[in-house]
C-alpha cells in the first residue's frame, strides 16, 4: 500500500515577517497556499497512491474562508476522479465545527469529526483491507492523552494506520493531546501518521511513525520543510521518502565583506554572491542575508543599511535579474567581530546538541517550570511548540552574536 501523508498546511495563513512586498509578489503569495494544495494532489496522482492523509490543521483556523473551502473541495474532487480516497482529521487550529462549512465534502473523503476515536475501513486496489483509526479536535485544545483510547491492531485487517495530531507529554502542561511514542508502538499498528509539529521528523522506524512537517513554510523559521511523505506500507514494514511541494522557499545566508575595500566593491560582490546562490527558478525564494565584518566600510555603509537604501536597491536588482523569483526581505548586520566575541572552549557541536535537548518539551518545561506555571506569564504567552522553537532560535542567535565556540587547540 502506498500513502501520501501530509499535515499542517495552514491554508489561509499569510507569509509572516515581510514588508514592502511588490504588488506582483503579494498576489503570488496570496495564491501560494492554493498552488501547494494542487501540487499535493498532483503528487498523489503521479505516485498512484492508495490513500491521502491530512493529519490536522489543514486550515489555519476553524472558520475558513469560503474561497479556500471551495478550492480545497475542488482539489479533493480531483482525487475522487483519480479514485484516490482521502482520510482527514482536524487539529487544534482548524478544530471541527460542522456549521462553518459551506460545501459538502466529496464521497471519497473519510472525515474524522469527533474527539472520540473512530475506525474506518477501506479496500485498496490490490485488495488489502486497511483499518484507519483517528480523531479530530472539536475545540482548540485537548488535554488528555488519546492514544489509550485507540483500539489494538485489528487482526482482521491487512494493515492498520493511526492518525494523531498532537505532541509528546509535557510535564502535564501540554494542551495538544499529549502522548508517548511507547504507547503508540504498543498498539501494533503498521504506520502512525502524525501532525502538529512543523519540522519533519521520522521518530520511529519500527513501527514507522512520522511527522511530515508543514509542506509550505509561512515564516523564516520554517526553512527545513521537506514536502509530503510518500509512505510504502506492508505488514510489519514501512518506508518513507519526501517529495517537495512548497511554492515558496525561505532561505538565510551569511556573507562576510571582510575582503572588500570600497562601497562599490562591497555592492558588486554582494550582488554577485546572491545571484550565484540562486538555483531554484521554479519556486519563489524569500531570502534573509546576514552581513558580517562590515565595520571597515564606514559610516556611509552603516547609514545606507539603517535607512533601508541598501535593502531597497538589492531587492529591485535581484527581482529584475531573476524574473521576480528572488526577493530579499531582510538584511541583518553582525553586531560583533570575531575578535570582540567571548571565547567558549568546547566542541562546536555543543550548541547544536543542547538545542536538540531543549527542543524536547519535557526538558524545556522543566527548565522554565517557574516561569511557565506563572499565571501572569501564561495569560499572555502561549506555551506551545511554536513558542518553544522561537525561544530556542532567538537564544541561538544571541549566543552566536556574543560568543565563539571552538575546541582547545593546545
Amino acid at each position: 500500500m502506498k500513502v501520501l501523508h501530509t499535515a499542517d498546511l495552514h491554508l489561509d495563513r499569510s507569509f509572516e515577517g515581510l514588508k514592502n512586498i511588490p504588488k506582483q509578489l503579494a498576489e503570488r503569495l496570496q495564491l501560494a497556499n492554493q498552488t501547494t494544495v494542487a501540487a499535493i494532489v498532483d503528487a498523489a496522482i503521479d505516485n498512484q497512491v492508495d490513500l491521502v492523509i491530512f493529519a490536522g490543521d489543514t486550515f489555519h483556523q476553524s472558520r475558513t474562508s469560503i474561497r479556500t473551502q471551495a478550492f480545497f473541495i475542488d482539489e479533493m474532487k480531483r482525487l475522487a476522479q483519480a479514485k484516490i480516497p482521502v482520510a482527514m482529521t482536524f487539529g487544534n487550529h482548524d478544530y471541527y465545527v460542522a456549521e462553518r462549512y459551506w460545501f459538502d465534502f466529496p464521497d471519497n473523503m473519510i472525515l474524522f469529526q469527533k474527539e472520540q476515536i473512530e475506525t474506518h475501513y477501506l479496500m485498496t486496489k490490490n485488495q488489502e483491507k486497511v483499518a484507519i483509526s483517528g480523531f479530530s479536535y472539536e475545540h482548540s485544545w485537548i488535554n488528555e492523552n488519546k492514544v489509550a483510547d485507540f483500539p489494538a491492531k485489528d487482526v482482521n485487517a491487512d494493515l492498520h494506520i493511526g492518525i494523531y495530531h498532537g505532541d509528546t507529554a509535557n510535564n502535564g502542561q501540554q494542551s495538544y493531546a499529549p502522548f508517548s511514542f511507547s504507547e503508540m508502538k504498543a498498539k501494533g499498528y503498521d504506520y502512525w501518521a502524525l501532525g502538529h509539529i512543523h519540522q519533519p521528523q521520522v521518530v520511529s522506524a519500527d513501527p514507522l511513525i512520522v511527522y511530515p512537517g508543514t509542506p509550505q513554510g509561512h515564516t523564516k523559521k520554517e526553512r527545513s520543510v521537506q514536502g509530503v511523505a510518500i509512505v510504502s506500507i506492508a505488514s510489519g514494514h514501512a518506508t518513507v521518502h519526501f517529495e517537495p511541494v512548497a511554492q515558496v522557499v525561505w532561505q538565510v545566508e551569511a556573507h562576510s565583506l571582510k575582503l572588500t575595500t570600497s562601497l562599490q566593491e562591497a555592492l558588486t560582490i554582494l550582488t554577485r554572491n546572491l545571484l550565484d546562490s540562486y538555483k531554484e527558478p521554479t519556486r519563489l525564494i524569500l531570502k534573509e542575508v546576514q552581513l558580517t565584518e562590515t565595520e571597515h566600510l564606514g559610516e556611509e555603509f552603516q547609514r545606507s543599511y539603517e535607512n533601508g537604501e541598501l535593502l531597497a536597491y538589492l531587492q529591485a536588482t535581484l527581482l529584475s535579474q531573476t524574473n521576480q523569483e528572488l526577493f530579499l526581505f531582510q538584511i541583518k548586520l553582525g553586531t560583533h567581530s570575531a575578535e570582540e566575541k567571548a571565547l567558549i572552549t568546547a566542541a562546536p557541536e555543543l550548541l547544536q546538541q543542547l538545542e536538540k535537548n531543549y527542543l524536547q518539551s519535557e526538558i524545556f518545561s522543566n527548565t522554565l517550570q517557574e516561569l511557565t506555571q506563572n499565571p501572569a506569564f501564561t495569560s499572555v504567552v502561549p506555551i506551545d511548540n511554536d513558542w518553544r522553537e522561537r525561544s530556542i532560535e532567538e537564544a541561538d542567535q544571541k549566543i552566536k552574536e556574543d560568543f565563539v565556540i571552538q575546541e582547545d587547540q593546545t
